[in-house]
Formats: C-alpha cells, sequence, structure tokens
C-alpha cells in the first residue's frame, strides 16, 4: 500500500458520491481510501458502506460523535497503512492525474513532500493560485500568509507524525495553516507541480466562510506561534497579521473588533505608516474613515474590505 487517502465527511451526502467516483478515477490506483463519517445524521454512512461494499480499498471509519475535520483527519492518519498521505474534502475535487503526478515527483527527488497549484471555483469563476513561492521558500511564506491546503499536498506519513499535535482543532477553519507552520519547523524538502491539481469549491457550507470563526482562529495561530514567527521575521510580520483579522472584521462591521486589532498591529510595530493610518483611522472613528480606508487600498490595489 503506497498512498492512504483521508477523506473527513459531515452531513454531505447530495456531494458525496460525486467525490468518492472523483478518487476511484484516479490514473494511480494502489491506495487506501479512508472515509471519516463524522457522526452525520443524513444519507452519508449508507453511501459509503455502499461504495464499501464494491470497492475493497475503502475504510471507513464512523465516529460515535461529531469531532470536527481536524480531529476526524488524525483518526484516519492513525488508521492508515500508507507510506504517503494525501487530504481530500468531501466538496472538493482533484484532477484526474493528481495522485500519479505528486506521487512520481516524491519518488523522482525523494522529497518529503509534493506540492502543486490549486484553482478557487466561485460564482462560477476559476482562480489559478500559484503554490511556486511556498515550495522555493516553504517556511519563509508560510509564515507571512496562508496559502496551500491539505488538498494540495502529498506528504510522507514519517514525517507528520514528527509534527507535535498536527491537527489541532482550535486552528479550525483555518487549520491547514497551523499544519504547514508546525511542518516548517522541520524544515521539509518540497517537489513542485507547476500546475493546478485540485480545486477548491467555495459555496454557503464552507466553513471558511464563518468570518468570525476564522478571525477567531487565526489570533489563536498566531498567539500560538508569536514567538517563531517573531524569530523568523520579527515583528512586522505579526502585525500584517492583525491588520489581516481586523480586515476579515471589516466584513462583518465588527466595529470593536476592527478596533481591536488595527490597536494590535499599531502597538506590535508602531513605526509602520500602514499601522499609523489604520490606527489614526479608528481613533477618528470606522464609521467615518472607512472611506479613506478603501481610497487607500484602491490606490494600493489591495481588496476593499
Amino acid at each position: 500500500m503506497k498512498i492512504s487517502i483521508i477523506l473527513p465527511t459531515f452531513n454531505r451526502s447530495k456531494l458525496l458520491t460525486q467525490t468518492i467516483k472523483n478518487i476511484q478515477n484516479q490514473t494511480f490506483e494502489d491506495y487506501e481510501l479512508i472515509i471519516v463519517n463524522d457522526a452525520s445524521n443524513d444519507e452519508t454512512i449508507n453511501i459509503i458502506k455502499q461504495f464499501k461494499a464494491i470497492d475493497g480499498r475503502i475504510k471507513l471509519i464512523d465516529n460515535n460523535k461529531n469531532v470536527g475535520c481536524a480531529k476526524s483527519r488524525e483518526f484516519g492518519l492513525k488508521q492508515s497503512l500508507g507510506e504517503l498521505i494525501v487530504f481530500i474534502d468531501d466538496d472538493d475535487q482533484w484532477d484526474n492525474n493528481k495522485l500519479m503526478e505528486q506521487y512520481n515527483a516524491i519518488m523522482h527527488t525523494n522529497s518529503d513532500m509534493a506540492i502543486s497549484d490549486y484553482y478557487i471555483f466561485k460564482n462560477k469563476n476559476k482562480i489559478h493560485k500559484k503554490m511556486n513561492l511556498f515550495a522555493q521558500k516553504f517556511k519563509k511564506q508560510i509564515l507571512k500568509r496562508p496559502g496551500p491546503f491539505f488538498q494540495s499536498i502529498m506528504i510522507k506519513k514519517e514525517l507528520i507524525k514528527k509534527i507535535k499535535n498536527p491537527f489541532d482543532s482550535e486552528s479550525i477553519p483555518s487549520e491547514d495553516w497551523n499544519f504547514f507552520i508546525e511542518l516548517s519547523k522541520l524544515n521539509p524538502t518540497i517537489s513542485y507541480i507547476d500546475k493546478p491539481l485540485f480545486t477548491w469549491n467555495i459555496h454557503d457550507e464552507n466553513q471558511s466562510l464563518n468570518l468570525t470563526k476564522e478571525a477567531i482562529a487565526l489570533d489563536y495561530i498566531i498567539n500560538k506561534h508569536y514567538d517563531y514567527i517573531k524569530a523568523e521575521h520579527g515583528l512586522k510580520v505579526i502585525a500584517s497579521h492583525y491588520r489581516r483579522i481586523a480586515r476579515i472584521y471589516e466584513k462583518k462591521i465588527d466595529i470593536i473588533n476592527i478596533k481591536k486589532f488595527y490597536t494590535k498591529a499599531f502597538q506590535t510595530y508602531p513605526v509602520s505608516i500602514k499601522n499609523i493610518s489604520y490606527y489614526i483611522a479608528i481613533i477618528i472613528g470606522y464609521k467615518h474613515s472607512k472611506g479613506i480606508i478603501n481610497f487607500i487600498r484602491t490606490l494600493r490595489r489591495t481588496p476593499n474590505a
């Protein structure tokens, strides 16, 4: 058994059949598919059992209670037999050659991990996300901002086992970023595949679209890795993370947290013109200064909140 595929799922019976068939259409066939049913109360378990009855590569883990995607991935890893691990969510799609291309990349270079580009599919539009910088300077880039998803990699299981708490439930829905920060401490060798091999489908049920949870998770991850980020990049990058959280709260018009995190950015790195500008803006009052902030972002060609 060369590859173990870990698929956590919860109440996605309408999407699960398509996802399983997508995996079965892979050109690389020497794998086991571990589906972790996270206490679904729809038709999920019946669908898994139907596929399992005709495909011996499918293994079922049936959680007694809902524990979330991070813990479910952990359960899947413990039951895995493969030397290489890949992850997929129940609403995403792989290119049919994903496993083959990533497997060959790791074998030919003896690298720890293969990473590919991916598509974001939203409102009938596909956005190509390049991962070349993360592949070239992984530690530097991953501490600056989130980038890869679990679904965009293939990784040696022995490397995951060296990570302390790789699937941290407190970091959901940004658990991917926490995982890759932890991974960067091991200085992995990386093979890069210059093409999108999976598509992240954004819809209303995506965990990452819960903005409050995302902001809380990012704050948790930054606090957790504060000393590590500071040692590698200094306080300037930490301040930029606080501004990112503030921009998330801008989307919710959460004035208290907008003020809180722009203030934290300024207090963390007060010599930055950006931090000074945002701090002045929130002192004036966000409702009055929002137009100015968005005008500045337009000039700098950065997205408005």
